[in-house]
């Protein structure tokens, strides 16, 4: 079982608007539960929003891994759980778990953060947050024990055009860009039907390098991996937003 004492938890419901056509947990749904538990898991630790808001600051999500161990089902009752892993580099860890009630992992998760200054759209390195933001990890516990991987493009794959988004108005979250979640479901929808229809996500790998403000077009660029994965890539003229490696069962 695991320790959930020295980490931040909620009970979860998987509702109608947060599953698929097969009653599943979407991917998308799972990466908002997240985003909501490092909100709050940040608040408790008192480096949340209010405190680095004076400072000019927020957090920002760099990379995500997810790893789906099962299927979590339309009405299924569990737990999600969050804790503060400290500092790597420039990154701060953040790992997620998603419990069934027998206290087995559904799906587990970790992540990378960095803090942006607003103003200036540009990562502040550790050392000016040390007075704010605790170094040292909530618990030293790991849902994936490895941080979240840099995705690159394999040297040989030709990558082609799938796709492309618009920026709008139910995209844009109160930092007043594209969500970050909104990337995984537009690289889903961007996919052909046999495969998201047919296929279930085992993993996912996505990097965040880039904002994507309102009325901006992300195309979406596609590549297969040599171990299968699908490979999507977003772009706003030729810069990278997001690049996302998918595996299917």
């Amino acid at each position: 079982m695991i320790k959930l004492d020295d980490k931040f938890s909620e009970e979860t419901l998987a509702t109608c608007y947060m599953v698929d056509c097969r009653k599943y947990l979407r991917p998308s749904a799972f990466l908002d539960m997240a985003q909501h538990m490092a909100v709050f898991g940040a608040d408790r630790l008192a480096f949340g929003d209010d405190q680095l808001g004076p400072h000019g600051c927020a957090w920002v999500v760099a990379r995500q891994h997810v790893r789906f161990e099962r299927p979590f089902l339309h009405k299924e009752k569990g737990r999600v759980v969050t804790w503060h892993k400290g500092l790597q580099g420039l990154f701060f860890l953040r790992d997620y778990l998603l419990l069934g009630v027998d206290g087995e992992p559904a799906v587990r998760s970790t992540s990378s953060w960095v803090v942006m200054n607003i103003a200036e759209r540009r990562v502040v390195r550790p050392d000016f947050l040390t007075e704010f933001v605790s170094m040292e990890p909530q618990s030293t516990d790991h849902a994936i024990e490895e941080p979240a991987a840099k995705v690159v493009l394999p040297r040989e794959a030709e990558m082609t055009q799938i796709g492309a988004h618009r920026v709008q108005f139910s995209d844009v979250d109160y930092n007043h860009h594209a969500n970050n979640v909104k990337y995984t479901a537009w690289a889903m929808d961007a996919l052909p039907e046999e495969l998201v229809y047919n296929k279930l996500l085992k993993e996912l790998t996505i990097n965040f390098n880039r904002e994507a403000r309102p009325g901006e077009t992300v195309t979406l660029w596609h590549a297969l991996a040599p171990d299968g994965a699908h490979i999507i890539e977003g772009r706003v003229d030729d810069h990278q937003v997001f690049i996302e490696k998918l595996l299917f069962q």
